[in-house]
């Protein structure tokens, strides 16, 4: 289990972070929260769902549907299938937390792999680099976003329009395996609200995130065929990423800019 420690210019001041370069550390999550100013790219491309958490639900994007199967968007090298990467991946190995007094404190996996002394410098002189002032701006806009989207989520759970997306994978002949704990937006129930619901639900931004996850589940074919391409070359040893590539248009590496979330 990743355990952040607060960011401190005494303690990480000679510490670099290197290029997001290989993304093997993600091959075994099943899925990945997703923040709501990025839902309308992500649904054009990958399938989303609402997963249970400790407290209500939350958006993530759906990247293997059995625990014996790897993440279906990485390729063997450690690259990520199409051309864009979520932000939850983009701003490891930091993120922010609220401390005892309601103050956000920027937090860092210290154990992370892509921390060294080779890449972008943290610190200099004692102060925070051009380089980590941006990823601190953007960990804050996306904490704020974060923060909209779970209020969003909740208002939809309160209308009752999450509920239990029934998948059914099939494995040779006549095999099934039934995939629990996956939820989608009830269509139907979403055209009996009252004019009322659908106004506060516009007012909570939840309209984007709602269509768009509706929009995504379009893709879940797309995520079947990668898994069953990935089952098929692990079963011949061989690696084809470049196979993988047709399921998506040319790669566009995404700077880290909140506004290309």
């Amino acid at each position: 289990m990743v355990q952040f420690v607060a960011l401190s210019k005494e303690k990480h001041a000679e510490l670099a972070l290197s290029d997001l370069n290989d993304l093997s550390a993600y091959v075994s999550r099943p899925t990945l929260p997703v923040y709501g100013a990025e839902i309308s790219r992500l649904a054009l491309h990958y399938p989303l769902a609402f997963i249970h958490q400790e407290q209500g639900y939350g958006i993530h994007l759906l990247c293997s549907l059995s625990s014996e199967l790897p993440n279906a968007w990485i390729t063997p090298e450690g690259k990520w299938l199409g051309n864009y990467i979520p932000a939850i991946i983009r701003q490891s190995p930091f993120t922010i937390v609220l401390n005892d007094e309601g103050k956000r404190i920027v937090c860092v996996d210290q154990d992370n792999s892509r921390l060294g002394d080779q890449g972008s410098s943290l610190f200099e002189a004692g102060e925070p680099t051009e380089f980590l002032s941006g990823m601190i701006k953007l960990l804050e806009q996306l904490y704020l976003n974060g923060v909209g989207t779970q209020k969003a989520i909740d208002l939809i759970a309160s209308y009752e329009l999450i509920v239990p997306w029934p998948l059914i994978v099939r494995h040779g002949e006549g095999q099934e395996m039934p995939i629990k704990g996956v939820f989608r937006i009830d269509e139907a129930k979403l055209n009996q609200l009252e004019d009322d619901q659908w106004l506060a639900l516009r007012r909570a931004g939840a309209i984007p995130l709602i269509y768009g996850q509706l929009l995504s589940m379009g893709h879940l074919a797309k995520l079947l065929q990668i898994l069953q391409h990935k089952t098929d070359l692990l079963a011949n040893n061989a690696v084809a990423a470049e196979n993988l590539n047709a399921f998506f248009g040319e790669d566009d590496d995404s700077a880290l800019n909140f506004d290309d979330i």
